[in-house]
């Protein structure tokens, strides 16, 4: 049984169908035709950015493979394209240097997908700094953007000579600055040394009255110490000025206790024992009724309410000893 022909109706609806399909075919192919053309002008554009600027590109696969680059004129590569375009970047690099991206590709794979490193090239003996960034693209490849911080590690490794320098000098400025230290604290040690000294002599002062007659002003405190310097002045004062009387002033004394009683009851006992007489002045009433509950023996020395009384004791009795010596001559 033979088919029927199409009729003209059909036939026109087909035709339709047709030219609907090849109008949208057309309209597709316009569109990827635009498309491609506006990758291609942005392919170039960037091309062009990335010869115009410093930095270098570089598209690696993972294993770090070159597969493309890009440079400006002005850039220097360590080795020309034609050794490595197709080669690995580690085998073309010093062995270092490679292993530091063969590092910074394994970090690369890892989650954050990008890794950095810095690295030093030799060209024509002078050594360049550079820094690389590498990126994650896809599964499968890598781009590498070089940048050369060769002014900057310069000025970085000028600060850490500037730093190096100031810690140098910081160091021995604090060396002087201790040895100015260790003197001044020297001589403020002989400036204490001889104040204290100076101290110590004020400390029992032996002040001649006249011929034979010396006096002694106690000021302050009369410990242990002071005590034993107080009795040797005396004794050689007594002994160096054949001194008949001692007069030992205790105005400026404000309390004793059984160290200062016990040291001026040796004072008078050993005054004795040179052959002068001892007179004590300025005796306060607290002074002498410490002097009193501690038993202080004196072995009767004199006593006299101050110091110019036993001055005017002195002289009477020096004057007096005088007369009798000059009628006593035959």
């Amino acid at each position: 049984m033979m088919e029927e022909a199409p009729t003209v109706a059909e036939l026109r609806a087909q035709n339709e169908e047709l030219r609907g399909r090849i109008a949208r075919l057309e309209r597709e192919a316009a569109e990827a035709r635009q498309a491609n053309e506006e990758r291609l002008k942005l392919a170039a554009a960037l091309e062009n950015i990335y010869r115009g600027v410093p930095d270098l590109f570089f598209q690696l696969r993972l294993d770090g493979t070159i597969t493309h680059y890009l440079a400006s004129p002005t850039s220097p590569l360590y080795v020309p394209p034609e050794v490595f375009l197709d080669k690995r970047m580690q085998e073309v690099l010093p062995p270092a240097v490679g292993a530091q991206f063969v590092a910074a590709f394994r970090e690369a794979e890892g989650p954050a997908g990008k890794a950095r490193l810095e690295y030093m090239l030799e060209f024509d003996g002078l050594s360049e700094w550079y820094e690389a960034r590498v990126i994650r693209i896809g599964a499968d490849d890598l781009i590498i953007v070089v940048r050369n911080i060769t002014e900057q590690q310069r000025d970085r490794e000028a600060v850490l000579r500037l730093n190096a320098e100031l810690e140098e000098r910081v160091r021995e400025r604090t060396a002087e600055l201790e040895v100015a230290a260790a003197e001044h604290v020297g001589l403020q040690q002989q400036v204490i040394e001889a104040q204290r000294a100076t101290l110590l002599a004020l400390s029992t002062p032996l002040v001649p009255i006249a011929r034979h007659v010396v006096a002694v002003p106690l000021v302050g405190d009369v410990d242990a110490d002071r005590a034993g310097r107080l009795l040797e002045a005396i004794l050689e004062g007594v002994q160096a000025r054949r001194a008949a009387f001692v007069l030992l002033d205790v105005t400026g004394v404000p309390r004793v206790d059984e160290v200062a009683a016990r040291a001026l009851a040796d004072v008078v006992r050993a005054v004795r024992l040179l052959g002068a007489e001892m007179v004590l002045t300025g005796i306060k009433p607290e002074v002498a009724r410490v002097l009193v509950e501690l038993g202080a023996d004196f072995g009767g020395a004199r006593t006299l309410p101050s110091l110019e009384h036993g001055i005017a004791h002195a002289m009477q009795s020096t004057a007096g000893a005088q007369r009798r010596s000059i009628g006593a001559r035959p």
